[in-house]
């Protein structure tokens, strides 16, 4: 989506705040109570009451603190401006552009999401999965291939070869190395023989992870019906998760065997050289060929011991180090020999701190789909869902084209397969639904209609709930208003104010010139600065510039035998921009400035600059967001005549009294 969540909770409001006394007309009205209602502002024929000015203003209140008078006033101020700029949107008709629908039901989408879930079977996913991220599991697994929509004659097949491969396991006797290295059907298992390797919360399939952490170590699952097909899964191993690391490395490479060796003692030489105190940074700069890394000490990202590309000798190695600094000996991979440091380590988070996270994990994660089951039980009876003629009514209406996925649709007889709250859904509803979810598959016929019925029950009570949650929950039905006004608001601010500064050239330009005296240099030095290694040879530098010799002549003297035994700064110079330069007389000349950093250093001021106006090409940010700030301004008054304001002054100072 091209905007960011700019506009949620109204921070829309970023316009400079003004008492609201000098920004709109005050109306002295005695407030007019009707269940605790009154109004605090008009717009034109419009009137927000106090309700929902106080709902907004609260939801972006820091603090549960009392509003003061000055936070209701500026927040009025702000409220008003805003409400101003929507009106105008939606008179312009621009909530019927179609990007915008687009737009809008694509966030309406996402907010929706925390609506169609339960709230105890999700915050039981969360537990479960922070459990599991405390904990890695290494397992091995056999994979028997069984597509989702086999026939069931081919499923049972599936099933009793996997049953009988965990039985040559299990009770002959043969270890599941060798049996998932002949068998499985996992390509992978010919050189891994079917080990996974450690790995924790999310990082394999649901079904998959939950048979692996409830098992104990030694023990071979029953078979475990995957997407894949039918799984053994066979625990080796459990131990604590560490975090997550971050370390530096210094690597030597070699491409071929005949290098390990070579390769071995150089990193080895670098090795004593850090024992010797040489310098991590340098030596990496100088030594390693992660070229990738060199120039920043080699650290790499934060892992942990299941990050996948990371190989196990190394991430080994980087656990064993106990304190930030520490270093190890030469280690060797795939990729070469390694000296692993220790930069920081993260210890596993406490659940608060991660619980979001988690919750976005299992939002995206095949697990989710527990939650809509359970949604889909509840909205059927909220919704008063009733099954009429039902299933039966069209399953002997398909012929084998279904299963080619060259389903055509046939003309509905009007049956009603079932409603919710009385809206009726038809068989003509039905087929429709078919023609657009059938796909090429080898299931029996009557097993494929079944299948698509039942998603088509499902989808059913979940699009109507998706339907109606404005008119069931109140706060869904803000966040949505507030989202539509937010990308109107945005559409029409970047038309009148934004994209309008930047390509009206020539109104900038005449802004400019019109307030040039608030564009001005101060008085300005052109000058170079001299920072030299050490007092002699700042001396001598500071001879060849009295004697005229330009700054590359000085340079090239100087750093005959050191290339940074003289570094030169020339630009302008405004004052006060520079605390060494503030302490000289600012007349041509050469004069000597203090130490810094260890550096001696002196300046040539070539010629001062006298005050003057700041070529706009050099100033534009600044010349852009003034200009902005005024076609703002011109516009908030061309809409208060559009769109006559009254605040009423009495009912405002109800609002923080």
């Amino acid at each position: 989506m091209r905007k960011s969540i700019y506009f949620l909770a109204l921070i829309i409001f970023t316009i400079t705040a003004a008492p609201v006394s000098a920004q709109v007309k005050l109306e002295a009205v005695n407030a007019t109570k009707v269940s605790d209602q009154f109004p605090v502002f008009s717009f034109g024929d419009k009137m927000v009451y106090n309700d929902e000015f106080m709902r907004v203003f609260n939801k972006n209140k820091r603090d549960k603190a009392a509003p003061s008078q000055l936070e209701i006033e500026e927040y009025l101020d702000l409220y008003v401006k805003f409400k101003l700029k929507v009106e105008e949107a939606y008179r312009l008709q621009m909530d019927t552009v179609p990007s915008f629908i687009n737009e809008l039901a694509g966030y309406r989408t996402q907010l929706a999401q925390p609506y169609l879930t339960d709230k105890n079977v999700t915050e039981m996913l969360i537990k479960e999965a922070y459990a599991r991220s405390n904990e890695e599991v290494n397992a091995s697994h056999l994979l028997i291939n069984c597509a989702l929509d086999a026939k069931p004659a081919d499923t049972m097949l599936a099933y009793e070869k996997a049953l009988s491969m965990r039985s040559r396991v299990v009770s002959r006797g043969e270890s599941f190395a060798s049996v998932a290295k002949e068998f499985s059907d996992d390509p992978s298992a010919k050189t891994n023989e079917g080990n996974l390797g450690y790995f924790t919360a999310f990082q394999m399939i649901y079904p998959f992870e939950n048979a692996a952490y409830t098992m104990k170590v030694g023990e071979v699952s029953m078979p475990i019906r995957t997407q894949f097909g039918y799984h053994l899964v066979y625990l080796q191993d459990r131990r604590k998760s560490f975090g997550d690391v971050k370390v530096a490395h210094l690597m030597i490479k070699y491409y071929n065997e005949g290098q390990i060796d070579s390769a071995r003692q150089r990193a080895e030489g670098v090795y004593a050289k850090l024992q010797a105190g040489g310098d991590w940074n340098k030596l990496v700069e100088e030594f390693s060929e992660d070229f990738n890394t060199n120039a920043n000490g080699g650290e790499l990202s934060w892992f942990n011991r299941t990050t996948t590309n990371i190989p196990n000798e190394f991430k080994d190695i980087a656990y064993t180090l106990k304190n930030n600094g520490d270093y190890s000996a030469p280690v060797q991979t795939k990729f070469g020999w390694h000296i692993v440091k220790r930069v920081d380590l993260k210890e596993i988070a406490t659940y608060e701190e991660v619980k979001d996270a988690i919750r976005r994990k299992v939002e995206r994660d095949s697990r989710s789909e527990l939650n809509k089951d359970v949604v889909v039980s509840r909205v059927k009876v909220e919704n008063k869902f009733k099954e009429f003629a039902g299933l039966s009514a069209v399953k002997g209406n398909f012929t084998e084209e279904l299963l080619k996925g060259k389903y055509e649709k046939l003309p509905g007889k009007g049956m009603v397969l079932f409603t919710i709250n009385e809206k009726k859904y038809t068989d003509s509803d039905f087929y429709d639904f078919v023609v657009v979810n059938q796909s090429r598959s080898s299931k029996a016929l009557d097993n494929a209609v079944a299948d698509l019925y039942t998603d088509f029950v499902r989808r059913s009570n979940l699009d109507y709930e998706l339907s109606v949650l404005e008119g069931k929950y109140d706060d869904f039905k803000y966040i949505m208003q507030e989202y539509k006004d937010g990308i109107l608001l945005f559409e029409l601010t970047d038309k009148e104010v934004w994209s309008k500064a930047v390509q009206d050239s020539a109104g900038l330009a005449a802004y400019y010139a019109a307030n040039s005296d608030k564009y001005m240099w101060k008085e300005r030095a052109n000058a170079i600065i001299f920072s030299c290694k050490d007092a002699k040879t700042a001396a001598t530098a500071m001879k060849l510039a009295k004697k005229g010799k330009s700054s590359s002549e000085i340079l090239t003297k100087c750093n005959a035998k050191d290339p940074l035994a003289v570094k030169v700064e020339e630009k302008k110079y405004e004052k006060g921009t520079n605390s060494l330069l503030d302490k000289i007389a600012w007349t041509p000349g050469i004069y000597a400035l203090e130490s810094e950093n260890d550096r001696n250093k002196f300046v040539q001021i070539k010629e001062i600059i006298a005050p003057s106006t700041k070529p706009i090409s050099e100033n534009m940010g600044q010349a852009t967001s003034d200009y902005q700030t005024k076609l703002e301004r011109d516009w908030i008054e061309n809409l208060k005549s559009k769109y006559p304001v009254k605040v009423y002054e009495q009912n405002v100072k109800r609002l923080y009294n």
